[in-house]
């Protein structure tokens, strides 16, 4: 532990002398090159009035994604090779969805914390569960960024009070990923399930949250039931999606595929897992193929926020409310407000939305709500933050 300090002790004092790049960027994210740095690298990388301009280069954990990135000519290296430690020291810039960076980041660069998702569910100081040591933590890696991006004012206070964080440092700019949404990416869809999509009547998307983060689990486990239903039969609900003509998705947080994988049935035509390594394979993220998607459900995920943006239907299956409500919490209450869907909590009725559900279902609600927590409902979120503050 005191070498690891000493060393980001020397590493801070580097990183204070060495010249910086001005034209230099780094991305980073979790997993590795997705969510909003993706978003916001492809936006410049793709934008031939501003790419020559600037120096990309994205920092990766995973030894053949680092491969496959060089072989389409980006400039990657390994999040903990020295090579990757330089360019951070060198770069002016750097985009990051998570807390990488905060320990060496020096104050002559501006680190851009483009976060990975918006808040429904408590966190940081808003958390009760959260300890005293983690919450120095929190305040201590906060206050090193330069920028934090919010999709409205009240995301903007939210993100604020969770992270001890000046509101003045937080701008309502909308979430780079979320820019895909208004593209209708059937056709990548289809090559990344290597099915054409377009035979299908309805393209369904679970996208639960997750729940075990170490030894903790908030609200009720569902490793051996994925929806949480009590009377859910799996061999009834393939034969129903392929009555119907369903393609049923399944998206589990990166974090809980492992608890799930050998649990579901990956031979099914009408529902299929997507798994984190199948997007990177296919250099895609969820958000490539969001705007394909029909309905969404989901449990607390927020997700559902920037689903929002497209007026679509959302079922919510809160079968475990009140546990996760005691064990985790939320930022936005009462929950059936904030939540423009129908409540699901037994497998029959989930089985009876799916075949009824229209897009007028709820659609008064969901602008109502989409209206508080986006405040820019287009696909130029992107230009927003390099405008506001790359360019200058």
């Amino acid at each position: 532990m005191q070498k690891e300090k000493l060393l980001f002790f020397i590493i801070r004092k580097l990183n204070r002398i060495i010249p910086k790049k001005k034209n230099q960027i780094i991305f980073e994210s979790a997993p590795d090159f997705s969510d909003n740095s993706n978003s916001m690298f492809n936006y410049i990388k793709n934008n031939k009035k501003i790419k020559s301009q600037y120096s990309l280069i994205w920092l990766v954990n995973d030894k053949k994604l680092l491969k496959t990135l060089k072989n389409e000519k980006i400039e990657v290296y390994s999040k903990n090779s020295l090579k990757g430690l330089y360019s951070v020291l060198r770069s002016k810039f750097i985009f990051n969805t998570h807390t990488s960076f905060v320990n060496i980041k020096s104050e002559n660069q501006v680190l851009i914390n483009l976060w990975h998702g918006m808040p429904l569910k408590s966190m940081g100081f808003n958390d009760s569960s959260e300890s005293d040591n983690n919450l120095k933590t929190v305040r201590k890696m906060s206050q090193k960024n330069d920028i934090l991006i919010a999709t409205s004012t009240i995301m903007k206070n939210l993100l604020a009070s969770c992270f001890y964080m000046d509101p003045r440092k937080i701008y309502v700019t909308g979430q780079p990923r979320n820019d895909k949404l208004f593209i209708n990416n059937k056709q990548k869809l289809s090559q990344l399930l290597n099915l054409d999509v377009s035979n299908y009547k309805k393209i369904v998307l679970f996208s639960p949250t997750f729940r075990k983060w170490g030894s903790k689990v908030d609200g009720i486990s569902r490793e051996t039931n994925i929806f949480g239903f009590e009377d859910y039969n799996s061999t009834i609900f393939n034969n129903f999606l392929e009555e119907q003509n369903i393609l049923f998705l399944l998206k589990i947080h990166p974090f809980e595929e492992k608890y799930y994988l050998s649990k579901l049935n990956n031979n099914s035509k009408n529902m299929v897992l997507i798994t984190q390594n199948r997007l990177k394979d296919n250099l895609l993220d969820l958000y490539d193929i969001l705007g394909a998607i029909d309905i969404l459900i989901t449990d607390y995920s927020s997700i559902y926020f920037d689903f929002l943006l497209l007026n679509r239907p959302i079922i919510f299956i809160p079968t475990d409310l009140k546990e996760y409500s005691k064990s985790r919490g939320f930022l936005l209450e009462p929950y059936d407000f904030w939540t423009p869907g129908p409540k699901i909590l037994k497998f029959k009725d989930l089985i009876e939305e799916l075949k009824k559900i229209e897009e007028t279902d709820y659609k008064k609600e969901r602008i109502v709500v989409n209206s508080i927590i986006n405040k820019y409902q287009d696909k130029n979120s992107c230009k927003r933050i390099f405008e506001l503050f790359i360019k200058d």
